[in-house]
């Protein structure tokens, strides 16, 4: 791997990690766009650039981390009082709603996420998830801004869109944020939900890859890359994040749609 590739692959992940354009699905079409050996086979690389984006979500979300993480404290420290701040603590319901939110992806991930990867990964295929998640983010131009917070019942369906993002081409932000914005979620709320919420699974995708890196070694040479990699995908992450945060802000969410629907429509002509 070149310099060159170790920027260009590290933007790339920066970018798709966080906005609703779908990071598998771009990969599967530069895959067959390129050809597999495009995408050098490095899980040190995957390792870093992973972290990188795993600290761009910490950083710009740390209050709110850091606030929730000692609600938490707090009432594991009196474990006879969890019942009443399941009630009483609207932060400490947020947390077991965080945490119910991730069971479904966790738990079709871990059965399912290598069947539906050889499955699903056509270009054909994702042209067609392509134009799912772009329907997804037209459909939220439309729905007037609520004040709804989030309870049980919606915790749970944002947990499903997560786990359907688990297809190719299905963004994850986009399906979260989307299903967020239609069951009346502030954005700023949506938002926090979504990228909180996919923070334990991103450190769970890093460490198997570190497991793996621990069996094969690092090269001797690739320091270098691995700094520019960690380096370039945690500001481009830190970066695209801001960005998707202001244009959720302004109401503008829905514009990635017509990206995911020009990406569908060249994949769909250029490989049937």
């Amino acid at each position: 791997m070149s310099f060159l590739d170790a920027v260009i692959l590290a933007v790339i992940q920066g970018l798709t990690e966080f906005l609703p354009i779908s990071s598998s699905g771009h990969l599967v079409l530069g895959e067959a766009l390129l050809g597999g050996d495009a995408f050098p086979d490095s899980i040190a690389f995957e390792v870093v650039v992973h972290l990188g984006t795993f600290l761009a979500v910490i950083l710009v979300f740390w209050q709110d981390i850091k606030n929730l993480f000692m609600v938490l404290l707090k009432w594991l420290s009196t474990p006879m009082q969890i019942p009443k701040g399941a009630r009483n603590d609207p932060e400490f319901r947020f947390i077991l709603f965080l945490l119910l939110g991730m069971l479904p992806a966790g738990f079709v991930g871990l059965l399912l996420r290598d069947r539906i990867s050889a499955v699903f990964s056509e270009p054909l295929i994702v042209s067609g998830t392509l134009v799912v998640t772009g329907l997804l983010l037209l459909g939220t131009r439309f729905v007037p801004p609520g004040q709804r917070v989030i309870g049980f019942g919606s915790a749970i369906l944002i947990g499903l869109a997560q786990a359907l993002a688990l297809l190719p081409g299905i963004s994850r932000s986009g399906a979260t944020i989307s299903t967020a914005l239609f069951l009346r979620i502030p954005q700023a709320q949506a938002a926090r939900f979504s990228f909180i919420m996919v923070l334990p699974l991103i450190l769970a995708a890093t460490l198997l890859e570190m497991v793996d890196l621990l069996r094969s070694g690092i090269p001797a040479g690739e320091w270098m890359l691995l700094t520019t990699g960690l380096v370039v995908s945690f500001l481009t992450g830190w970066v695209s994040l801001k960005w998707l945060l202001a244009l959720l802000q302004r109401g503008h969410f829905h514009h990635f749609a017509w990206y995911c629907f020009l990406v569908a429509a060249f994949a769909f002509f250029y490989f049937k």
